[in-house]
């Protein structure tokens, strides 16, 4: 990985990224009528970032008072500092992981669990690091699948770096026009849009190991003295969680399931812990 600070990408949102918080259905599975239909999926792992970064709980005082000068550079002086001190945490993890590309451990983790479950004719998932404007469109145009699916990829120490998050968002889009019934809002023109989707859901992997229970440095500190191996082993175990979670998702008919997967810490051999290393839900089901 190239060592490169962006620790403002993602901003923190603790409330609005919350499955506990989410008070009505925000998914939309596959029809088991469409099913039928489905005989090839063109898939596509989208990631926007080629190294880990680490979110910072944006300051917005500016936002309580529109316009206030005073209120919005107390903002920026604190967002700066926030951001600062998370790119000197972030330093030695970008020299541990210089040479690891995450984006190639996910697309083989994907490809074995849709070859695994009941959705192996979405495997074959191809990497799009710069995604082009208009990509998404042009792609579902050109495709001779059945349907295309787009899986974003982000993940992010959380600010006080107690966890690190990865993040999916995935949406499949019907080619086949026998599937055009079963949009989540059905019809027959020929515009691409967000509604068109026959399948919908976000996900949420968060890798917390033992003892990340201090201030931001010390939680910072325990993640830089990991080694490549311990670091890159962590985010393998969360990647193949995730594709697993996914690709039983998406065998799943529409319906409200709630889904929780989790998994104790495989190092700890003496007394166990009360939380597991791995958690992974599903953000958008309403009962998680």
């Amino acid at each position: 990985m190239r060592s490169i600070v962006k620790s403002g990408t993602f901003i923190y949102m603790a409330v609005a990224m919350s499955a506990c918080a989410t008070t009505q259905a925000d998914f939309n599975r596959i029809d088991p009528k469409a099913r039928q239909y489905i005989q090839k999926i063109d898939s596509v792992l989208i990631t926007k970032q080629d190294t880990v970064e680490a979110d910072i709980n944006v300051s917005n005082l500016s936002s309580i008072v529109q316009g206030n000068l005073v209120l919005g550079l107390i903002d920026a002086g604190v967002n700066t500092h926030r951001l600062n001190e998370a790119d000197e945490i972030m330093a030695p993890i970008y020299k541990t992981l210089y040479d690891y590309n995450y984006a190639e451990e996910v697309q083989t983790q994907f490809n074995k669990a849709l070859n695994e479950s009941q959705m192996d004719e979405a495997s074959g998932l191809k990497i799009l690091a710069n995604e082009p404007r208009g990509f998404r469109v042009a792609y579902i145009r050109q495709s001779t699948a059945d349907a295309v699916m787009f899986v974003d990829i982000g993940y992010a120490f959380t600010p006080t770096f107690e966890a690190l998050n990865l993040k999916s968002d995935v949406v499949i889009y019907p080619v086949n026009k026998s599937l055009y019934p079963f949009k989540e809002k059905p019809d027959f023109d020929n515009i691409i849009e967000h509604s068109d989707n026959i399948y919908r859901n976000q996900f949420q992997a968060s890798i917390m190991p033992a003892g990340m229970n201090g201030s931001k440095k010390e939680n910072g500190a325990a993640w830089t003295q990991m080694s490549e191996e311990e670091l890159s082993g962590r985010m393998k175990k969360a990647a193949q969680k995730l594709a697993e979670f996914i690709a039983n998702d998406l065998s799943l008919d529409d319906s409200n399931i709630a889904l929780e997967l989790k998994t104790a810490d495989p190092e700890q051999k003496s007394e166990p812990k009360t939380e597991p290393e791995y958690s992974i839900l599903s953000e958008s089901d309403p009962d998680s």
